[in-house]
């Protein structure tokens, strides 16, 4: 598992930083093609159309259909991040680039001047931001770690309702938990909130199914201990009707 998040994080730095680098290139270009002036001025719109049909197709994209899987060295079941989940990266570009041409812009004028730092703020910000880990979910016989870009959380079994609804509409992309405890949820550094909440926009695993796997294990705590083993995976996908 760790390697698979490892590499993971890799490939998010690398397209975090080659994002960066296309999105100030592109602002400087941008600049000389309005030098230049003519229909070719057109062309420093692409920027902008590229990071709309990247948003809209990030908020289209279906959920994943996956199972989870498991490392029986660690002890656990696991979802790793999607290898599709380019959004973030391409909104860090895009602030790269608004920087630069704000700032290629302004000409004195304080209003750009100061959109140009904003956007630099942002570049800066979100970069550092989502350097920092792989989006996922873990199951342990301890409790759930999830992770988002923005920050991590642990959920003890204990922090949650045995009995409690667990959401998961079809085609969604979050599962909330039946958290009766809040104070037994342990965090990572970072901002944002949701701690009860599984965001699996960016995390390879069938929401119904994590869902009914939670279920499971809060129904049968008996069951839990053997989270990450062989045997209890294949009684969880007995139980889940061939699932998992």
């Amino acid at each position: 598992m760790r390697e698979m998040i490892d590499a993971a994080l890799r490939r998010q730095r690398i397209l975090i930083v080659v994002a960066i680098t296309f999105g100030l290139l592109t602002g400087v270009a941008a600049e000389g093609l309005r030098v230049v002036g003519g229909p070719l001025t057109l062309l420093a719109l692409l920027p902008l159309g590229y990071f709309l049909w990247s948003a809209v197709g990030s908020l289209r994209r279906p959920p994943s259909a996956a199972g989870l899987r498991i490392d029986e060295r660690e002890r656990v079941l696991y979802a790793a991040p999607r290898e599709d989940a380019i959004f973030a990266p391409v909104m860090v570009g895009f602030w790269a680039y608004q920087a630069v041409d704000s700032w290629a812009r302004a000409d004195g004028d304080s209003f750009l001047v100061a959109l140009a730092a904003l956007f630099a703020l942002f570049t800066v910000g979100f970069a550092v931001t989502f350097w920092q880990r792989a989006p996922g979910v873990e199951l342990t016989p301890d409790g759930i770690t999830h992770r988002r870009l923005e920050r991590q959380w642990f959920v003890p079994w204990a922090a949650m309702d045995p009995t409690g609804l667990i959401g998961s509409p079809r085609a969604t992309w979050a599962i909330s938990l039946p958290v009766t405890r809040p104070g037994l949820i342990r965090h990572g550094r970072g901002w944002g909130r949701g701690r009860h909440v599984l965001s699996l926009r960016d995390v390879d695993v069938a929401p119904q199914l994590l869902a009914a796997t939670i279920r499971h294990y809060l129904a049968a705590p008996e069951e839990r201990a053997a989270i990450g083993t062989r045997e209890g995976y294949d009684r969880l996908r007995r139980a889940l009707g061939g699932g998992g």
